[in-house]
């Protein structure tokens, strides 16, 4: 994912809840148009893997939005 999508993953030590084997999550936030790229990836590394897919309002950091705030002089404090 990291190579073929160009995308940054964060690796989780987990474990299952109901099997209680030790196993890596993989975090990967990318935009909507390289989903079905990495879901590609996913199926052809784990066909079994658990995979879930969220809409989020924003991401901010590294390669996608620069972090946005207010001050608190546009809050009135």
């Amino acid at each position: 994912i990291n190579v073929d999508a160009d995308r940054g993953v964060t690796v989780v030590n987990a474990s299952g809840f109901y099997s209680g084997q030790d196993v890596k999550m993989l975090f990967v936030l990318a935009k909507q148009r390289q989903a079905p790229a990495i879901f590609r990836l996913i199926s052809e590394i784990d066909p079994h893997a658990f995979v879930s897919q969220s809409a989020v309002i924003g991401v901010y950091g590294e390669g996608f939005d620069k972090i946005k705030y207010k001050s608190k002089k546009e809050h009135g404090v």
